[in-house]
């Protein structure tokens, strides 16, 4: 049976809907969190210093801690509730949060302002960096009337990885070993817009070619040896296709009305980067290439740690390097 416990409401509401379990392997203040008595699933309740909360256990791990809410007549009588999560990275554990706790890793709170971008994210991580009456939690919530307060919330702290001096200094020198490899690159700008045909699986998000061992024996080919063979030449030509293809499918799926091939689905005509709303450029097309030239020359390291403010806007949130 399908249960879901997401505030102290919903946890007060079970507690006293489930009888005492009769077995000296449960404490008189637990009581499973559906109907049978599974020992994995427990809500337990609390009451010290005058203050009530619940505890959402799963197996050995206490996920959730939901305190009983309290209203403040100096803040015009609004409702404010606590809520603690402590992520984890194990499949159970994340269909356990999604479905019973109604959170993820991460989660968005609406601003109302009709723009995405500002949206505010609240993260539960698989790391605990909190901790409220000896027990480590990843996320220390305050909402007011069903609304999330950052100013009065904690999250663990998470950081961004960004290149340092070296890095760029690096990147630098392999940019600069391949100024004349991309610069023939660009002039065949006409022939791989020709040539493209825009692909729905390399446009999706995350989408794009994987590692492609070719193009890395290519890219080191051009890179270590003073006399590269013509195979290396060619590969990575047809890498730079390969890269012009994934900027216009990539554009293509965000564009209305505009058709990408399938895999599957029958016969269709697919849209040319010709009918694209933003035609690709050299800057950015000389950009994407460096990219995929700094992964196979293992030039894409970013070794500094830079800490991301606490709760940020959607726009602000790193979508790739984010760690903790």
């Amino acid at each position: 049976m399908a249960f879901t416990c997401k505030d102290f409401q919903s946890a007060e509401k079970i507690f006293n809907a489930r009888g005492p379990v009769r077995s000296a392997q449960w404490a008189p203040n637990e009581r499973p969190l559906d109907d049978r008595p599974q020992k994995q699933h427990r809500l337990i309740k609390h009451t010290e210093d005058g203050v009530t909360y619940y505890d959402i256990k799963l197996y050995q791990t206490i996920m959730a801690r939901f305190y009983e809410p309290k209203v403040e007549w100096m803040m015009d009588a609004v409702r404010l509730e606590r809520r603690l999560y402590m992520g984890d990275s194990s499949q159970t554990s994340k269909q356990f949060m999604w479905h019973t706790l109604h959170v993820g890793t991460i989660n968005i709170t609406r601003t109302g302002k009709g723009n995405a971008t500002d949206d505010i994210v609240w993260p539960v991580y698989n790391h605990a960096g909190l901790s409220d009456r000896g027990t480590p939690f990843s996320l220390d919530a305050t909402f007011v009337n069903g609304e999330l307060v950052p100013m009065r919330s904690a999250h663990t702290p998470h950081y961004r990885m960004i290149a340092d001096t070296d890095d760029k200094k690096r990147r630098a020198d392999v940019a600069k070993h391949f100024e004349n490899y991309i610069m023939l690159a660009l002039m065949r700008m006409p022939a791989y817009k020709a040539a493209c045909v825009p692909q729905d699986r390399l446009g999706r998000p995350f989408g794009g070619n994987g590692f492609e061992h070719k193009e890395h024996e290519a890219v080191q080919c051009l890179l270590l040896d003073e006399e590269p063979s013509q195979y290396a030449f060619d590969a990575f030509f047809a890498m730079c296709q390969g890269v012009y293809d994934t900027i216009v499918s990539k554009r293509g799926r965000e564009q209305q009305g505009f058709v990408l091939n399938r895999s599957w689905g029958g016969n269709r005509t697919v849209s040319s980067p010709d009918e694209l709303e933003k035609p690709v450029e050299t800057p950015e097309f000389r950009r994407s290439i460096l990219e995929r030239v700094y992964k196979y020359a293992g030039e894409n390291k970013r070794s500094k740690k830079v800490e991301v403010k606490q709760f940020p806007k959607y726009a602000e949130y790193p979508k790739s390097n984010i760690c903790c």
